[in-house]
Order: C-alpha cells, then structure tokens, then sequence
C-alpha cells in the first residue's frame, strides 16, 4: 500500500512539472513519422473546433519529408512551401506560396488567419491520427488523418 501512494505521490509530480515547462511538450508516437501520401485536414485553431461552411473547400495540409515540402488547401487557394524536419518535434515551414483565386469574403478570411497561423509554427506533435503545429508550446492548428 505505501509503495502505491509512493508510486501515485512520484506520477503526480512529475506530471504537475511537466505541466509548468517551459519548453514544448511534444508526443510523438515512436513509430509513426510522416507518410507522403496522408492528407490532414484541419479541425481546431488555437484549440478550438472549427466549423467550415458548406461552400468552402476542407483546409488541409499534406506533408513530404523526403522532398522537404508540404501542399495543401487553405479552403479555396492550393498553397505549398518547404518543410525541414530539425528534429524533436522542431521543423521549420518556409517560403510558402499560394494561388490567388477570389473566393467568398468569409472564406478568404479564413484562408488569411490559417496561412498567418501556418507560418509561426516551429514544433509538430504527431500520432497515427492527429497532426498538431506548434508555436512553441502553443498549440495553433490541429489536424486529423482524411
């Protein structure tokens, strides 16, 4: 019984440590990396859902390791850039790109604040069935596998 509350006393504050860090706390699943033919689609901004209407396109991003690039769609433009893996749940997205089709006011809105938000990540967390980008710690968009 002591060993247990001992055991439960040791979990608890290693967790509550965890909690305050101050670098980014990323879990990656040991053997999920990125696969160049998944396609992520966009669920939470900042940590809230979202919901897109029926006109505008799902936004999503898809990943290329090995070229060192990702495409996606911002909900009416296609976009791209390039990606480098730096390694611990660190990774650098540059010199992004997008078409300049008009689309309707809301969704070019939209469109605006993910790319802003696309370009201040600097962490990922992945598993087998969520991509999530990071400023710092901060969670900034969320993804889920198509």
């Amino acid at each position: 019984m002591r060993r247990a509350l001992l055991y439960i006393l040791l979990l608890t504050s290693f967790l509550a440590g965890a909690c305050h860090a101050s670098s980014p706390v990323v879990i990656n699943a040991p053997d999920v990396d990125f696969e160049t033919s998944e396609v992520w689609t966009l669920v939470a901004v900042r940590g809230k859902e979202i919901s897109r209407g029926e006109e505008a396109s799902p936004i999503t991003i898809q990943v290329n390791p090995e070229a060192g690039t990702f495409v996606g769609s911002s909900g009416c433009n296609r976009y791209s850039g390039n990606f480098a893996n730096l390694g611990e749940g660190r990774m650098r997205l540059s010199d992004i790109s997008a078409t300049r089709i008009a689309c309707p006011e809301h969704v070019m809105r939209d469109e605006a604040t993910y790319l802003q938000l696309l370009r201040r990540c600097d962490h990922y967390s992945l598993d087998h069935y969520t991509l999530v980008l990071l400023q710092g710690d901060k969670p900034l968009l969320s993804f889920e596998k198509m």
